[in-house]
């Protein structure tokens, strides 16, 4: 394998910041139409199937709370 050149580094450095500026720009459009942004980790997957859980809960209740 031969060493990565200048060039080779510069046109890697400019491509990231373009993907990193193009994530940005997105998540600010989506943020502005109402859309949660966040990022895929496994502990977001949790919290959201807590959050989900909870919010199924409390309509349970309230429905509960009407009869």
């Amino acid at each position: 394998m031969s060493e990565p050149t200048i060039f080779g580094l510069l046109i890697g450095a400019v491509g990231l910041a373009v993907f990193v500026i193009s994530a940005w720009k997105l998540a600010s459009w989506l943020a502005r139409r109402g859309y949660v942004v966040r990022p895929v980790t496994w502990m977001d997957h949790q919290m959201t199937k807590i959050e989900n859980a909870a919010a199924e809960k409390k309509r349970a209740a309230e429905t509960f709370d009407r009869d």
